[in-house]
């Protein structure tokens, strides 16, 4: 099973945030320019994103936050603009020892950036179960998260903010007037 790190980043670098103590939401893009990239994606890549690189990048964001609201939504996931993507980054399918097992695993055949998002993009899709991929339950939160934890019952995207707002929104509820 996968965290679906990458999907997951890519469909909260846009979504809008409210911070603690905000009293209202802020606008969001970490994908504005190359430096807020660089800090989102540095994880997944062996080295910085270029300025050239950035155009693909948010068509790949945009192809992931339409494929992860689909899924959410229980509807069919519209997979086109991702495979195109795809199409234009030369990658390679190789099959490599994965615990008792064997497991294929997409790899990109050139150092491009794009290349190695799009195919580990691809990779965690192909392996998350849908039912885990979910909106935070606060509904001023729009973010995005991958139920990671054992009996899939998370409901929000953090513990803080949004996990301690709603118990005390439901604490506050409960009390007399």
């Amino acid at each position: 099973m996968t965290d679906a790190a990458l999907v997951v980043a890519l469909a909260n670098a846009q979504a809008d945030r409210r911070p603690s103590h905000a009293r209202h939401v802020v606008a969001h893009d970490a994908l504005a320019e190359v430096a807020g990239a660089n800090a989102v994606l540095e994880p997944f890549l062996d080295g910085p994103l270029a300025a050239q690189e950035l155009r693909q990048v948010r068509a790949l964001q945009r192809a992931v936050v339409a494929i992860a609201a689909a899924v959410i939504d229980g509807s069919p996931p519209p997979v086109d603009a991702l495979n195109a993507l795809a199409a234009r980054e030369p990658v390679v399918l190789a099959l490599e020892p994965h615990g008792d097992g064997l497991r294929a695993t997409v790899h990109a055949t050139r150092a491009a950036n794009v290349a190695k998002l799009v195919a580990t993009v691809m990779d965690e899709l192909s392996e998350l179960e849908p039912s885990r991929l979910r909106r935070c339950a606060r509904p001023e939160c729009e973010l995005v998260f991958y139920d990671t934890s054992r009996s899939a019952t998370q409901r929000w995207h953090a513990e803080r903010p949004c996990g301690l707002r709603e118990r005390q929104r439901r604490r506050r509820a409960q009390r007399p007037a």
